[in-house]
């Protein structure tokens, strides 16, 4: 799985690096020549097309840059996004953030926990004697 998430995201900076190499002509063409086949593929296909979960956050977090970038509303997203609504890319942007904040996290370091009868007399020594101080204790 993590071959497959890299090669994937090699996959993504060689297109990138290879559209910068492109003129602005030359990307104008290219978009419009994807666009008629995405059109095409879209009539002709009868079944909806399952994006896997790479996929699925590779687009969501292209497009939530490309709509940063280009200050748009979802709804003039479509003009960019042909083959699924902008709502659900940006949903499946919500639910990668979402997961991103809300997982637990495990501690990785630190003292381990003392039993509780130590921890009993460490604090009736501290009672009896409360010029040790914290550090002696």
């Amino acid at each position: 799985m993590v071959w497959f998430i890299l090669a994937h995201i090699f996959r993504i900076l060689v297109a990138f690096i290879s559209i910068l190499r492109l003129s602005d002509l030359e990307k104008d063409l290219e978009i419009v020549v994807l666009r008629h086949q995405l059109a095409i593929l879209k009539r002709k296909s009868n079944k909806p097309v399952k994006p896997n979960q790479i996929e699925k956050m590779t687009l969501a977090i292209l497009t939530a840059k490309l709509q940063q970038v280009t200050q748009r509303s979802t709804n003039q997203l479509h003009d960019f996004i042909r083959i699924f609504k902008p709502g659900t890319v940006l949903r499946w942007h919500r639910e990668l953030v979402r997961r991103k904040w809300s997982f637990i996290h495990k501690s990785k370091g630190g003292r381990p926990r003392i039993n509780q009868e130590l921890e009993k007399l460490i604090i009736r020594l501290a009672q009896e004697n409360p010029r040790w101080g914290y550090g002696k204790i």
